[in-house]
C-alpha cells in the first residue's frame, strides 16, 4: 500500500507496472462498454428513424450526460476522502447499475422510447465512474512516468475496444443478447478487480484530510472560469484541440458501421468488424506510444498523429475494398495512439497534485462536448453530401485539431508550479485544495 502521508517525497520508484496493468481493467470495462454502444445501438435506433442527423443527436446523449457529470465528479473525487478511498466509491456503486443496463439494451430495442430511456440510464452509469477509474492512473504514477503509465491503460482500452469489434461482434447477427450479457459480466468483472487492487489512498495525490464539505459544481465551474482567463490560454487551447478532433473520432465512430452497410453492403456485425482493424493497431501501437510520448514530449507525439489522420481519412474515402480499408485503418490506429495516449497525461500535468481530478474532468469536459457534437455534426454532412462525406468531415475536425494544439503549445505555462501560481493569483483558487 502506498503512503498516505502527502508529505512524504515520491519518486519513480514508486510507479509499480503490474498495479497499473491491473487499474487498467477499469478502463477496458469502459471502452468495450461503450464500443457496443456505439456500434450496435445506432442500428437499433434505425429500426425506428431514418435521419442520420437524428440518430446522430439521439447518440450523442451518452455525451451530453457526460459533460453533466465528469467535471463535477472530477472535482468531488478530488475532494472526497472516503474510506474506501478518493475514487473507489464512485466505482462500487456505479458499475453495477452500467452492467444491468448495458444487458438490459436489446431487451429494451423492441419500442424506441425503452431504448432512450435504458441508454439514458446506462450512460449516467458510466459517466459516473468513468472521470474517477481515469484518475487511479495519475494517482499512482509520478508526472514524468505517466505517457507510460497510460500507455499501458490505452492499451487496456484497446483490448476491450478489440474484443467488441473482433469477438463480440460476431455475435450480434445471431444473438444481440447473449452479446450484450456477455460484455455486462466483463463490465462486472473489471469493476471488481479496479477495487481489489487500487490503493486507497495513493501516493501521487493529496490526501490531505479536510474538514470541508465537497461542492463539487462550484469546484468545477469556479475551476473552468479560471481556465477562461487569458495568462490560462495556453491550456484552454489545448482543450479545445482535443474537443475539436473528438467530433471527427466520435462521429465516424458512430456512422461507420451504417456506412459499411448502405456503402459497403456488409451485415451489421462485419461492418463492426471492420473497426477490428483500427482498435487492434492501437493496440498494439499504445504502449509504444506512450513510451515514444516520454521521450519525444506529449505534445510533439501528439503532432505527428494528427497531421497524419487526416490524410489517412481523404484516402479512405475513395476505398471501396474492404481489405484496402481495413489496412488504411491499421495505419489510423497508429496514429491514434500517438494522438490519444498523450492527451489525458498531458491536462493531467496541469493539475499538480490537488486537482488531477478537476483536470481530468475538463478534458472529458472538452472531449464530451466534441463526441456530443460530432454523431449530428458528422451524419448531417452524411445527409448533405452523401455518406462518403463521413470521411472528409471527420478529416476536417482532426486537422482543426492539429491547429489548436499547435497554438496552445506557444502559450503554455513553463510548469504546473507555474500553472498553480497563476491561478492563486487570480484570486480564484485556494492552494491547498484547488478551486475554492
Amino acid at each position: 500500500m502506498a503512503q498516505t502521508d502527502p508529505a512524504v517525497a515520491t519518486t519513480q520508484d514508486d510507479f509499480r507496472y503490474g498495479q497499473i496493468w491491473w487499474i487498467g481493467f477499469g478502463f477496458l470495462g469502459v471502452m468495450l462498454g461503450f464500443s457496443l454502444y456505439n456500434a450496435f445501438v445506432p442500428i437499433m435506433y434505425a429500426e425506428f428513424i431514418d435521419s442520420r442527423t437524428l440518430i446522430g443527436l439521439l447518440m450523442s446523449t451518452d455525451n451530453l450526460v457526460g459533460l453533466l457529470l465528469i467535471p463535477v465528479v472530477g472535482a468531488w473525487s478530488d475532494r472526497m476522502n472516503h474510506r474506501l478511498g478518493r475514487r473507489l466509491p464512485f466505482i462500487v456503486v456505479a458499475v453495477p447499475v452500467a452492467a444491468l443496463s448495458l444487458a438490459a439494451i436489446p431487451w429494451a430495442a423492441s419500442a424506441l422510447w425503452t431504448l432512450i430511456v435504458v441508454e439514458i440510464i446506462f450512460t449516467i452509469a458510466m459517466h459516473s465512474y468513468r472521470g474517477p477509474v481515469i484518475s487511479l492512473m495519475p494517482d499512482h504514477t509520478p508526472p514524468e512516468k505517466r505517457s507510460t503509465g497510460n500507455g499501458i491503460i490505452n492499451l487496456m482500452g484497446g483490448i476491450g475496444t478489440l474484443t467488441t469489434f473482433a469477438v463480440l461482434s460476431q455475435t450480434y447477427d445471431d444473438s444481440p443478447e447473449l452479446t450484450f450479457g456477455i460484455a455486462a459480466g466483463v463490465l462486472l468483472a473489471t469493476g471488481v478487480i479496479v477495487y481489489r487492487t487500487a490503493d486507497r489512498h495513493p501516493a501521487h495525490v493529496d490526501n490531505t484530510a479536510t474538514d470541508e464539505a465537497p461542492a463539487p459544481l462550484s469546484a468545477a465551474f469556479r475551476g473552468f472560469l479560471v481556465l477562461t482567463k487569458r495568462p490560462n490560454r495556453g491550456q484552454f487551447l489545448l482543450l479545445a484541440a482535443m474537443f475539436a478532433y473528438y467530433i471527427g473520432f466520435a462521429g465516424l465512430d458512430a456512422m461507420f458501421p451504417l456506412y459499411g452497410v448502405e456503402v459497403l453492403g456488409l451485415t451489421p456485425g462485419n461492418a463492426a468488424f471492420i473497426l477490428t482493424a483500427f482498435a487492434g493497431a492501437f493496440l498494439v501501437a499504445a504502449l509504444f506510444a506512450g513510451m515514444l510520448g516520454t521521450r519525444l514530449g506529449k505534445i510533439p507525439a501528439m503532432s505527428i498523429g494528427l497531421a497524419a489522420i487526416p490524410v489517412l481519412f481523404v484516402i479512405a474515402a475513395q476505398i471501396r475494398d474492404v481489405n484496402v480499408l481495413m489496412g488504411v485503418f491499421v495505419v489510423g490506429g497508429f496514429a491514434w495512439a500517438l494522438v490519444n495516449v498523450q492527451a489525458m497525461p498531458l491536462i493531467a500535468d496541469l493539475g499538480g497534485r490537488s486537482r488531477i481530478g478537476f483536470y481530468i474532468g475538463m478534458y472529458y469536459l472538452f472531449t464530451m462536448v466534441g463526441q456530443m457534437l460530432g454523431s449530428p455534426i458528422i451524419g448531417g454532412v452524411m445527409d448533405l453530401f452523401g455518406d462518403e462525406a463521413m470521411f472528409y468531415g471527420a478529416a476536417g475536425a482532426y486537422a482543426l485539431g492539429f491547429v489548436l494544439l499547435q497554438a496552445g503549445r506557444r502559450q503554455l505555462p513553463a510548469s504546473p508550479e507555474e500553472l498553480a501560481r497563476r491561478e492563486v493569483e487570480l484570486g480564484e483558487v485556494d492552494p491547498a485544495n484547488g478551486a475554492s
